[in-house]
Protein backbone atom coordinates (compact mmCIF):
# COMPACT_ATOMS: atom_id res chain seq x y z
CA UNK A 1 0.00 0.00 0.00
CA UNK A 2 3.00 2.38 0.89
CA UNK A 3 4.88 1.81 -2.12
CA UNK A 4 1.23 2.63 -4.34
CA UNK A 5 1.03 5.67 -2.20
CA UNK A 6 5.07 6.68 -3.46
CA UNK A 7 4.31 5.81 -6.76
CA UNK A 8 1.78 7.36 -7.41
CA UNK A 9 2.71 10.54 -5.62
CA UNK A 10 5.95 10.28 -7.75
CA UNK A 11 3.60 10.16 -10.86
CA UNK A 12 1.82 13.39 -9.74
CA UNK A 13 4.86 15.14 -9.52
CA UNK A 14 6.50 14.29 -12.35
CA UNK A 15 3.08 14.99 -14.01
CA UNK A 16 3.12 18.44 -12.52
CA UNK A 17 6.47 19.42 -13.46
CA UNK A 18 6.43 18.15 -17.11
CA UNK A 19 3.31 20.20 -17.18
CA UNK A 20 4.89 23.57 -15.40
CA UNK A 21 7.68 23.09 -17.92
CA UNK A 22 6.06 22.52 -21.16
CA UNK A 23 6.80 25.73 -23.23
CA UNK A 24 4.36 27.87 -24.73
CA UNK A 25 4.45 31.34 -26.70
CA UNK A 26 3.69 34.41 -24.70
CA UNK A 27 2.71 37.32 -26.51
CA UNK A 28 2.04 41.37 -26.14
CA UNK A 29 2.66 44.63 -26.97
CA UNK A 30 4.89 47.32 -25.59
CA UNK A 31 3.92 50.92 -25.35
CA UNK A 32 5.14 53.98 -23.70
CA UNK A 33 3.23 54.92 -20.40
CA UNK A 34 2.67 58.47 -20.74
CA UNK A 35 1.87 58.55 -24.92
CA UNK A 36 1.04 54.86 -25.38
CA UNK A 37 3.06 54.84 -28.27
CA UNK A 38 4.23 51.63 -29.60
CA UNK A 39 7.88 51.18 -28.57
CA UNK A 40 9.96 49.30 -31.62
CA UNK A 41 13.23 47.03 -30.79
CA UNK A 42 12.47 46.59 -27.50
CA UNK A 43 14.30 44.06 -26.07
CA UNK A 44 12.66 40.99 -24.91
CA UNK A 45 14.61 37.88 -23.27
CA UNK A 46 13.92 35.19 -20.85
CA UNK A 47 15.80 36.10 -17.67
CA UNK A 48 18.70 33.10 -17.29
CA UNK A 49 18.64 32.40 -20.56
CA UNK A 50 20.15 32.80 -24.15
CA UNK A 51 16.83 33.08 -25.83
CA UNK A 52 15.47 36.29 -26.92
CA UNK A 53 14.00 38.55 -29.22
CA UNK A 54 12.79 41.94 -29.86
CA UNK A 55 9.38 44.48 -30.78
CA UNK A 56 8.30 44.80 -33.95
CA UNK A 57 7.31 48.48 -35.66
CA UNK A 58 4.08 48.29 -33.99
CA UNK A 59 5.62 46.89 -30.41
CA UNK A 60 4.52 43.37 -31.21
CA UNK A 61 6.15 40.76 -29.44
CA UNK A 62 6.54 36.66 -29.45
CA UNK A 63 8.33 34.01 -27.46
CA UNK A 64 8.77 30.89 -26.38
CA UNK A 65 9.23 30.06 -22.74
CA UNK A 66 7.82 28.03 -19.53
CA UNK A 67 5.16 29.97 -16.84
CA UNK A 68 7.81 29.46 -14.21
CA UNK A 69 9.88 31.55 -16.22
CA UNK A 70 10.46 35.33 -15.97
CA UNK A 71 10.43 37.90 -18.98
CA UNK A 72 13.04 40.79 -18.93
CA UNK A 73 11.57 43.88 -21.09
CA UNK A 74 14.61 46.78 -22.15
CA UNK A 75 15.34 49.50 -24.18
CA UNK A 76 17.38 52.55 -23.87
CA UNK A 77 16.14 55.79 -22.21
CA UNK A 78 13.16 52.92 -20.24
CA UNK A 79 13.28 50.96 -17.32
CA UNK A 80 13.43 47.76 -17.17
CA UNK A 81 10.76 45.75 -16.83
CA UNK A 82 10.53 42.07 -15.28
CA UNK A 83 7.17 40.13 -15.81
CA UNK A 84 6.67 36.23 -14.78
CA UNK A 85 5.09 34.36 -16.86
CA UNK A 86 2.85 32.52 -14.94
CA UNK A 87 -1.16 32.56 -15.59
CA UNK A 88 0.33 35.15 -18.48
CA UNK A 89 -2.29 36.17 -20.60
CA UNK A 90 -1.80 38.86 -23.86
CA UNK A 91 -1.68 42.30 -22.62
CA UNK A 92 -0.25 46.10 -23.08
CA UNK A 93 2.69 46.35 -20.91
CA UNK A 94 3.51 49.63 -20.45
CA UNK A 95 7.18 51.55 -20.17
CA UNK A 96 8.21 54.20 -18.41
CA UNK A 97 11.12 56.40 -19.29
CA UNK A 98 14.28 57.40 -17.11
CA UNK A 99 14.48 60.79 -15.80
CA UNK A 100 18.09 61.13 -16.56
CA UNK A 101 19.48 64.21 -14.25
CA UNK A 102 22.40 66.00 -15.25
CA UNK A 103 24.83 67.80 -13.45
CA UNK A 104 24.80 71.66 -13.71
CA UNK A 105 27.51 73.03 -16.03
CA UNK A 106 28.46 76.92 -16.16
CA UNK A 107 29.05 78.08 -19.68
CA UNK A 108 31.40 81.19 -19.39
CA UNK A 109 32.37 83.04 -22.32
CA UNK A 110 36.23 84.08 -22.52
CA UNK A 111 37.74 87.14 -24.99
CA UNK A 112 40.95 84.91 -26.53
CA UNK A 113 43.54 87.40 -27.18
CA UNK A 114 44.91 86.55 -30.37
CA UNK A 115 48.38 88.05 -30.11
CA UNK A 116 48.77 86.30 -26.52
CA UNK A 117 52.69 85.11 -26.32
CA UNK A 118 52.93 86.00 -29.99
CA UNK A 119 55.96 88.34 -29.41
CA UNK A 120 57.35 86.43 -26.43
CA UNK A 121 60.45 85.47 -27.66
CA UNK A 122 61.17 89.09 -29.45
CA UNK A 123 60.48 90.95 -26.24
CA UNK A 124 62.67 88.22 -24.46
CA UNK A 125 65.94 89.57 -26.78
CA UNK A 126 64.90 92.96 -26.17
CA UNK A 127 64.62 92.85 -22.99
CA UNK A 128 67.90 90.91 -21.59
CA UNK A 129 70.24 92.27 -24.85
CA UNK A 130 73.50 93.13 -23.33
CA UNK A 131 76.31 95.06 -25.25
CA UNK A 132 79.55 92.35 -25.49
CA UNK A 133 82.05 93.92 -23.14
CA UNK A 134 84.88 93.76 -25.91
CA UNK A 135 83.26 96.83 -27.64
CA UNK A 136 85.09 100.02 -28.03
CA UNK A 137 83.07 103.26 -26.25
CA UNK A 138 81.88 104.67 -29.68
CA UNK A 139 80.81 101.17 -31.02
CA UNK A 140 78.74 100.82 -27.77
CA UNK A 141 77.45 104.19 -28.19
CA UNK A 142 76.14 103.40 -31.85
CA UNK A 143 75.18 100.10 -30.43
CA UNK A 144 72.33 101.74 -28.60
CA UNK A 145 71.64 104.47 -30.91
CA UNK A 146 70.53 101.69 -33.16
CA UNK A 147 68.63 100.18 -30.80
CA UNK A 148 66.84 103.67 -29.60
CA UNK A 149 65.77 103.72 -33.32
CA UNK A 150 64.27 100.39 -33.43
CA UNK A 151 62.75 100.96 -30.11
CA UNK A 152 61.29 103.65 -31.98
CA UNK A 153 60.52 102.52 -35.06
CA UNK A 154 57.97 99.81 -32.99
CA UNK A 155 56.61 102.57 -31.15
CA UNK A 156 55.39 104.45 -34.34
CA UNK A 157 52.61 102.96 -34.86
CA UNK A 158 51.19 103.33 -31.34
CA UNK A 159 52.16 107.28 -31.06
CA UNK A 160 50.72 107.59 -34.35
CA UNK A 161 47.15 106.04 -33.52
CA UNK A 162 46.84 106.76 -29.98
CA UNK A 163 49.06 110.25 -29.22
CA UNK A 164 49.26 111.70 -32.25
CA UNK A 165 45.72 111.25 -33.32
CA UNK A 166 42.93 113.61 -31.33
CA UNK A 167 40.39 111.69 -32.93
CA UNK A 168 41.45 108.57 -31.32
CA UNK A 169 40.28 110.32 -28.08
CA UNK A 170 37.38 111.52 -29.16
CA UNK A 171 35.62 109.33 -30.39
CA UNK A 172 36.14 106.56 -27.49
CA UNK A 173 35.30 109.54 -24.94
CA UNK A 174 31.97 110.09 -27.30
CA UNK A 175 31.28 106.29 -27.56
CA UNK A 176 31.59 105.29 -24.26
CA UNK A 177 30.39 108.78 -22.61
CA UNK A 178 33.94 109.03 -20.69
CA UNK A 179 35.44 111.83 -18.49
CA UNK A 180 39.03 112.69 -19.89
CA UNK A 181 40.24 110.81 -16.38
CA UNK A 182 38.43 107.85 -17.13
CA UNK A 183 39.79 107.62 -20.94
CA UNK A 184 43.01 108.20 -19.77
CA UNK A 185 42.51 105.66 -16.56
CA UNK A 186 41.35 102.81 -19.00
CA UNK A 187 44.53 103.58 -21.52
CA UNK A 188 46.69 103.37 -19.00
CA UNK A 189 44.73 99.82 -17.67
CA UNK A 190 45.19 98.48 -21.87
CA UNK A 191 49.04 99.98 -21.74
CA UNK A 192 49.49 97.76 -19.12
CA UNK A 193 47.60 95.07 -20.51
CA UNK A 194 48.87 95.15 -23.93
CA UNK A 195 52.27 95.80 -23.72
CA UNK A 196 54.18 92.81 -25.11
CA UNK A 197 52.29 93.37 -28.16
CA UNK A 198 50.90 96.76 -29.02
CA UNK A 199 54.04 97.98 -30.81
CA UNK A 200 53.78 95.17 -32.82
CA UNK A 201 50.56 95.40 -34.35
CA UNK A 202 49.33 97.49 -37.12
CA UNK A 203 46.94 100.34 -37.32
CA UNK A 204 43.60 98.63 -38.22
CA UNK A 205 44.96 95.64 -35.44
CA UNK A 206 45.50 98.53 -32.68
CA UNK A 207 42.53 100.05 -33.36
CA UNK A 208 40.65 97.05 -33.33
CA UNK A 209 41.54 95.88 -29.79
CA UNK A 210 41.54 99.11 -28.24
CA UNK A 211 38.15 98.86 -29.27
CA UNK A 212 37.14 95.90 -27.53
CA UNK A 213 39.46 96.52 -24.69
CA UNK A 214 36.99 100.28 -23.91
CA UNK A 215 33.71 98.23 -25.00
CA UNK A 216 34.82 95.82 -22.29
CA UNK A 217 35.77 98.00 -19.41
CA UNK A 218 34.33 101.01 -20.14
CA UNK A 219 31.72 102.27 -16.54
CA UNK A 220 28.50 101.53 -17.40
CA UNK A 221 26.65 104.30 -17.33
Amino acid sequence: MLKRFIFCSLLFIGVSSAFAQKEEVFTGILVDSATFSPLPFVSVRVKNSMRGTSTDIQGNFSISATQRDTLVFSLVGYQTIEQSCWNWEPSVIRMTEKGILLKEVTIESTVIDPYAGMFDDENAKIAHRKLPFYLSKTKKQKRKLVWLREDNLRAKTYVDVVINNPETKTRLMKQYSLTEDEYYNLLGQFNAKNYTVMYYLTAGELVTILNNFYEKNAPRK
